[in-house]
C-alpha cells in the first residue's frame, strides 16, 4: 500500500504500522514527540472549504457555501479542470473563467446575483461551456445555471481587488485547497505507534520553521527554547499553541507583520514577555509580537497537537553555536557548515570559546563569517543546575549570567577567600526580587554546591560556593532558612579555586 511522511511518498506492506513507517522513513522525530496521522488527502479534502485561485494578477480565495451540495461536490471533483484556463470575458457585472464540459443541467431562468457570488453557469445552455462566473455587483442574469441555489456554489472572501484588475489576457495558474485547522481535525485519526496503517494515510512527524532573515534576536531565542529539538505545548487554543520556556526574558521589538496562519512569534513586552506563539489562524500585527518566523512543513501536527505535547522542530537555518566548544572544534564544526572561521582572544587548539561574532544564527548564515573568542581552559567551569528543586533561583542565575538565553554564562567574582575556602558573586538587585525559599540545606551545605540567598535575607540574590563543607551556614554568610541550593559543580574544581577578585568566571551547564 501506499501512505504518505512528511509529504513524502513511500510504499509499506499490508499491516504495517505507524511505527514501522517512521523507522522506515528515517524522518526527523525525537522519542516521546506527538505525530499526526491524517486517513488520506481525499478525505482532508472532502473537509475544505475554501480554495486559493492563483492568477496572473494575483490570488483569489473563494469559500463554498452551504445546502448546495450538489454544486460544491462538483467543484470539489472538477476545479483542477479549470487549471491553466483563461479568464473568457469581463463586463462591469462578471468575470468569467472556463471553460469545461460537465454533466449539468441547465435551467433558463433569470436570477437576482449580489457582488462576489460564484456561479456555475453553462453558457449558451450547453454543458459543453460550462464556466465560472464571478459577480462583480448586484445585477440580475440568466446564466443557465443548474437548477440549485440559483448556481450559486460559493462566495469571494480574499483577492477581491485582484479579480477586479482580471480582463481576458488573464489565466489561472493554479488552484489549491485551503487547508484549515477545522479540515485537519476532522480528517484525523486518533493514533499511537502502534496504529495500523490504511491505503492512503498521511503522516506527519515534525515542524520545520523558517527563520524570519530581519529578525535574528528573536529567532535566536527561539532557537535557545529548541535547542534539544522539541518544542513543549504549555497551552493551545483554536488560534495558537504556546510555549512558555522563557517567560520573563525580554527582547526589543523587530519585525511587527500581521501573524497569518503558520507564523511563530515572540512576545515583546507585557506579562507573557519571552512567550514564543505558532499560529494556527490569521490574526492582525500588534506590537507586542515580533514575527520570528513561519511554519514551512508539518502545519497538519501543529493542528492536532494538544496542551503538554512535544513537538519535533527542525530549523531553516539549523542553529550555528560555537560557544563553549575549543577552537579547534570550532574550525572543524565550521568547515562542515561552510563558514569561514577566524579565531580572536586566546588562538590555542584547546582554547575554549566564550563568543561569537556574528552571534546570531541568521547573521552567520548571511555572511557564511565568524570570529570565534577563545580563553583559557582554566577560566572555565561546568555545572548542574536544579532546574526542578528551585526553579526561581535557577532561572535567576540563568538569567544574569547568560546562561537562559546563550550555551555559556560569566560571572565576575565578587569574593573570593581562600582561607573560608569559597568563592561568592554578587546579586543583581533588580532580577532578585521574588527569590522565595526553595531548596534548603538538609543539616549542611556540601562542598561544591551552587547556593543563592532568598528572601529570608537582607542580601537577598548573592551567590555562593563552598569548597568545602559546612554545617553552619551557607556559602554567602546566611543561615540555612536563607539559602537556596540551586546546583552544584561537576567540572573544574581547581578553577574556582584559582579565582581572584574581579575574574570572570565561564560557566557551561552540563
Amino acid at each position: 500500500m501506499q501512505i504518505k511522511i512528511n509529504d513524502v511518498e513511500m510504499d509499506m506492506n499490508a499491516g504495517s504500522t505507524v511505527e514501522d513507517a517512521i523507522k522506515k522513513s528515517n524522518a526527523p522525530y525525537i522519542d516521546g514527540s506527538a505525530i499526526a496521522l491524517i486517513e488520506g488527502r481525499e478525505v482532508l479534502e472532502g473537509h475544505v472549504n475554501k480554495y486559493k485561485i492563483k492568477t496572473t494578477k494575483g490570488s483569489i480565495i473563494i469559500e463554498l457555501v452551504k445546502n448546495a451540495d450538489i454544486l460544491t461536490d462538483f467543484w470539489k471533483n472538477n476545479y483542477k479542470e479549470f487549471i491553466s484556463k483563461v479568464i473568457r470575458w469581463t463586463t462591469t457585472h462578471e468575470v468569467a473563467m472556463g471553460s469545461i464540459v460537465s454533466d449539468l443541467e441547465p435551467t433558463n431562468d433569470e436570477f437576482l446575483y449580489n457582488r462576489w457570488d460564484v456561479i456555475i453557469s453553462l453558457s449558451g445552455f450547453s454543458n459543453e461551456a460550462t464556466h465560472i462566473i464571478f459577480s462583480k455587483s448586484k445585477h440580475q442574469s440568466v446564466y443557465g445555471v443548474p437548477d440549485q441555489n440559483k448556481g450559486i456554489f460559493a462566495t469571494v472572501v480574499g483577492g477581491k481587488r485582484n479579480l477586479l484588475k482580471l480582463d481576458n489576457t488573464d489565466e489561472i495558474i493554479d488552484i489549491e485547497p485551503v487547508i484549515e485547522r477545522k479540515s485537519v481535525i476532522k480528517s484525523a485519526a486518533v493514533t499511537d505507534f502502534s496504529t495500523e496503517l490504511q491505503e492512503g494515510n498521511e503522516i506527519f512527524t515534525y515542524l520545520e520553521v523558517t527563520a524570519n532573515p530581519d529578525a535574528p534576536v528573536s529567532f535566536e531565542h527561539f532557537l535557545k527554547i529548541i535547542e534539544k529539538g522539541t518544542l513543549k505545548v504549555d497551552y493551545e487554543s483554536e488560534t495558537f499553541v504556546e510555549n512558555d520556556t522563557l517567560k520573563g526574558l525580554e527582547r526589543d521589538s523587530e519585525v511587527i507583520e500581521k501573524r497569518k496562519r503558520g507564523a511563530v512569534t515572540l512576545r515583546n513586552q507585557g506579562a507573557g514577555v519571552g512567550k514564543i506563539y505558532i499560529y494556527r489562524e490569521d490574526r492582525v500585527s500588534v506590537p507586542t509580537h515580533n514575527i520570528v518566523g513561519h511554519v514551512t512543513k508539518g502545519m497538519q501536527l501543529l493542528d492536532t497537537i494538544k496542551e503538554n505535547d512535544k513537538i519535533t522542530i527542525i530549523t531553516n537555518p539549523e542553529r550555528i553555536s560555537t560557544v563553549a566548544l575549543t577552537q579547534k572544534e570550532a574550525d572543524e564544526y565550521l568547515e562542515s557548515r561552510g563558514i569561514e572561521h577566524t579565531r580572536d582572544g586566546l588562538t590555542d587548539d584547546d582554547a575554549v570559546v566564550v563568543a561569537q561574532d556574528p552571534l546570531y544564527t541568521v547573521d552567520i548564515d548571511k555572511s557564511k563569517k565568524i570570529k570565534t573568542l577563545g580563553v583559557p581552559p582554566e577560566d572555565f567551569v561546568e555545572i548542574e543546575l536544579y532546574e526542578d528543586e528551585s526553579p526561581s533561583s535557577v532561572w535567576y542565575f540563568r538569567k544574569i549570567s547568560g546562561l537562559l538565553s546563550g550555551d555559556v554564562g560569566h560571572l565576575r567574582t565578587n569574593m573570593a577567600i581562600p582561607e573560608m575556602n569559597l568563592i561568592m558573586f554578587k546579586a543583581v538587585n533588580k532580577e532578585a526580587k521574588g527569590l522565595i525559599p526553595e531548596k534548603l540545606p538538609d543539616g549542611e551545605v556540601k562542598a561544591w554546591e551552587i547556593c543563592v540567598s532568598n528572601t529570608a535575607t537582607k542580601h537577598v540574590g548573592n551567590i555562593g560556593i563552598r569548597f568545602i563543607d559546612n554545617d553552619e551556614f551557607g556559602p554567602t554568610g546566611e543561615s540555612f532558612s536563607g539559602t537556596n541550593i540551586i546546583g552544584k559543580v561537576t567540572a573544574g574544581f581547581e578553577n574556582f579555586k584559582a579565582f581572584k577578585e574581579g575574574d570572570t568566571v565561564y560557566v557551561k551547564e552540563r
